[in-house]
């Protein structure tokens, strides 16, 4: 190995080593999967020895945990001065994207992947899934404390509705759902008929 790249490998600590094994395993991930990920492999590509990923993180699974962690997209939120049909369709395109691979988080490719692990499986919940729900319920929940919706829209069904159809579109096409897959799927969890009973009124 070149000199150049000793002084590259020792000049490399802290925040910065650890930023370039994130984007290491995120990459590996992405190449070659969960199931074929070494400690070793993303020491390589990172460009520094396999002693400074183990000083940080004794397996792969907890490696793997922290560069998800770190590659988290921002939580989208809602608008309250805005239909819940547009905050909806606002939550779910993020969503896409997010799934497709558009972000620096995993796409549902390398995600699925990971399912298998019961540990990393529900790291994919509580980060990934369970906030989302929680924004949707929180949408529909205010939507109906304003008159926008009719009461009894908010169920367990309806908040999980549009998640599932567009993981679904996913797995089954291997493309994110497009903006008029989104208007579809945004009907589905409020019809068209009861989407904005204020005007009948």
């Amino acid at each position: 190995m070149s000199s150049t790249a000793d002084t590259t490998r020792s000049r490399r600590r802290g925040a910065e080593l650890e930023h370039a094994l994130y984007e290491a395993t995120l990459d590996e991930l992405a190449e070659v999967g969960y199931g074929r990920l070494t400690m070793e492999g993303v020491a390589a590509r990172a460009r520094t020895g396999k002693a400074a990923v183990y000083r940080r993180w004794s397996t792969r699974q907890a490696l793997v945990l922290d560069a998800l962690r770190h590659a988290l997209p921002a939580l989208p939120g809602f608008d309250p001065q805005i239909p819940a049909r547009e905050n909806l369709r606002a939550v779910f395109t993020v969503l896409c994207q997010l799934l497709a691979g558009e972000t620096s988080f995993p796409g549902l490719p390398v995600i699925a992947g990971l399912l298998g692990d019961p540990v990393l499986r529900q790291a994919f919940v509580e980060a990934i899934v369970r906030p989302r729900l929680l924004v949707i319920e929180s949408i529909l929940g205010h939507a109906e404390e304003t008159g926008e919706i009719e009461p009894g829209t908010l169920t367990p069904m309806a908040v999980q509705t549009g998640p599932a159809l567009i993981m679904q579109a996913c797995l089954l096409t291997g493309n994110p759902p497009t903006p008029q897959d989104i208007d579809r799927i945004v009907d589905s969890v409020l019809p068209v008929g009861r989407r904005d009973p204020l005007r009948t009124r």
